[in-house]
């Protein structure tokens, strides 16, 4: 049968469901769900929409009736006419493989929101939120994170460990999971960077530990996460990425980065078209998901490896900030096992640090 996009639109989330105070901006939402037969009507054709929706309060306003279907409506692409803000309205919740995603088209924050909403998703599935625009974007350490549209991928990830997993499994991987975020941003950035009519030769995309991906040396992603606790484990992860893809090299200049300065997927390559932002983002959501089931087998020692072969400081001397009193001068050797960074100091030996942030040595 012939599969048609429906679009369900909500007059107004009500006020339980936003909040108070959190920015989101209430429109009206777009729940894009698609079934089987054009011939499907009226509210048992939502039960598809609804098994698949990972908020469990917004499946009982739809329930309760605050929907109305709409006549059946096929997809518009850009330029294929149809209306603007047929494409605009949020969330757009789907369902693929092992993982949820919701995607709104303006946000405050893809990593507030998960951090707000997270119990309502579904415990044994990946749930991915991402936006278009967010209007309060966060980096690490208080940082803000500029996000516009059609310029930047932000997304943000939860998911549990798997109840049969030993604490102390969950104990030793959890903090690693910010490196497995880091090599599927880099699969994406190089699966979109060879999409170029004029691929760079010279283009070189790495990890700098602990959470950031750098390209020819500049800044490109930072990966934010936590941890959330479950009958008394850390087995909950909430962790979000925004990647710069279509900023020009004039924009990026305006961002001050004295140390590891602003780059883009656009201006790092010398492209003079944009990426196609949604694509890439689809790379990294899977390119994610599929690490993570490596993750959940192996831990993080079945991507030492990888994460090592793409460290952009291994070997070389550098400064390690420890906290804001203590600075450690030394070799980077990469990490270790268990993901913690191995400095070999001037005396030959080597040690282990947990935390912190890496500089280069001047």
């Amino acid at each position: 049968a012939a599969r048609v996009e429906r679009s369900i639109q909500a007059s107004r989330l009500c006020h339980r469901f936003f909040g108070s105070g959190i920015g989101l901006r209430t429109r009206p939402l777009l729940l894009r769900a698609t079934w089987p037969s054009a011939s499907s009507a009226a509210l048992p054709a939502l039960s598809p929409a609804l098994n698949r929706s990972p908020d469990l309060r917004l499946r009982r306003q739809l329930c309760a009736g605050l929907v109305r279907v709409e006549a059946p409506a096929m997809a518009t692409r850009s330029g294929e006419g149809g209306s603007a803000s047929s494409t605009t309205l949020a969330p757009r919740i789907e369902s693929e493989g092992w993982f949820d995603e919701v995607h709104f088209a303006e946000i405050d924050s893809t990593q507030s929101y998960v951090e707000r909403e997270h119990e309502s998703f579904n415990q044994a599935r990946l749930t991915v939120v991402s936006a278009d625009h967010q209007t309060a974007g966060r980096g690490t350490r208080d940082r803000t994170w500029e996000a516009r549209k059609g310029k930047t991928i932000t997304v943000t990830f939860y998911f549990r460990f798997p109840p049969d997993q030993p604490t102390d499994f969950v104990n030793r991987n959890a903090p690693n999971v910010t490196k497995v975020l880091s090599l599927a941003v880099v699969d994406a950035l190089r699966w979109a960077s060879g999409s170029n009519p004029h691929p760079r030769a010279d283009l070189r995309i790495n990890m700098k530990w602990p959470n950031d991906v750098v390209a020819n040396g500049q800044k490109i992603a930072g990966v934010l996460a936590r941890a959330v606790v479950h009958k008394g484990r850390l087995d909950g992860i909430i962790i979000g990425t925004g990647v710069n893809i279509n900023q020009t090299s004039e924009e990026m200049a305006l961002i001050n980065r004295p140390v590891w300065p602003a780059t883009s997927l656009r201006a790092v390559t010398g492209s003079t078209e944009d990426f196609d932002v949604a694509a890439v983002r689809r790379r990294l959501v899977r390119s994610f998901g599929a690490e993570l089931q490596t993750f959940f087998a192996g831990g993080f020692p079945a991507f030492r490896s990888r994460v090592n072969d793409l460290e952009v400081l291994i070997g070389t001397e550098v400064r390690f900030r420890v906290s804001d009193t203590e600075v450690i001068d030394g070799i980077f050797d990469g990490v270790d096992e268990d993901g913690l960074i191995v400095l070999r100091l001037p005396d030959g030996s080597t040690r282990p640090l947990p935390s912190g942030e890496i500089i280069p040595k001047k």
